[in-house]
């Protein structure tokens, strides 16, 4: 399913939304979107829904800066309005 994705699969562009996620056959996927872009946005929703159903976990990162250390909050719902969405893949015991 992640290889039919529109959204475009670049670094960060500003004033753009990014969501991150190692898959194991492409490795380091990265999907961006542009505010207001419903196609785009509608595309990384779908992986995030997609993920979050194969347990990974999802964390919105809020970029730093020289006075303040960057933030990370758990999210379990697709937020347009982040700057960043990383999954992570669920820890397997063993």
């Amino acid at each position: 399913m992640m290889a039919s994705m529109t959204a475009v699969e670049s670094e960060a562009i500003p004033g753009h939304g990014i969501l991150s996620y190692l898959d194991p056959a492409e490795g380091d996927v990265r999907l961006t979107w542009e505010p207001g872009n419903t196609e785009d946005i509608a595309t990384a929703r779908r992986a995030f829904n997609d993920l979050r159903g194969k347990g990974y976990l999802a964390y919105k990162v809020t970029r730093g800066s020289r006075t303040r250390a960057a933030e990370r909050e758990q999210i379990r719902t697709f937020d347009p309005e982040a700057e960043q969405i990383v999954l992570t893949p669920p820890l397997r015991g063993g």
